[in-house]
């Protein structure tokens, strides 16, 4: 005759297995969730230093006059290679300007910004986080974006 402890034993193992098998996807989810905004976040760094250094080359070879001209600078497109070389493909630079700042009280010209603006869809790395995460129709990826404003420098002397 089997002891009721023994009874007891056998019948816990299948609860034990039913509560691992509830609790198991749920904290699946919410690991690759933690680890898709680290994804995430690593690829916000790397897009907002690709903004910078994008600004920074579209404020250098700005075609601003020396003083005492007085004339709007006119940007090139260098900064898209900029951008190229930092992503292979899917990433888009945009730059917005010369934008009006404030005008110099020595000189009497106007100083002018310059900023960029990158933007890039990173694909989601794990299953079912994209319901989450994602932000575009098929909610498979994410679009982010970096804007970076940067002043465009005028030489003093031609």
């Amino acid at each position: 005759m089997p002891r009721a402890g023994a009874r007891r034993r056998v019948a816990g193992r299948g609860q034990v297995l039913i509560e691992v098998l509830l609790i198991l996807p749920v904290f699946l989810f919410v690991v690759f969730t933690i680890m898709e905004i680290g994804f995430l976040a690593f690829h916000t760094i790397l897009l907002h230093h690709a903004a910078y250094e994008a600004a920074r080359i579209a404020s250098l070879t700005a075609s601003a006059t020396a003083s005492p001209g007085c004339t709007a600078p006119a940007l090139s497109g260098a900064y898209q290679d900029v951008v190229a070389k930092m992503f292979k493909t899917g990433a888009t630079a945009v730059a917005h300007g010369p934008i009006p700042t404030m005008s110099d009280p020595q000189e009497g010209c106007m100083n002018y910004d310059v900023a960029v603006t990158v933007s890039r869809r990173i694909p989601m790395v794990f299953p079912l986080t994209g319901f989450v995460l994602g932000n575009t129709p098929d909610r498979r990826a994410r679009v982010i974006q970096a804007t970076v404003r940067m002043p465009i420098e005028r030489p003093l002397f031609k």
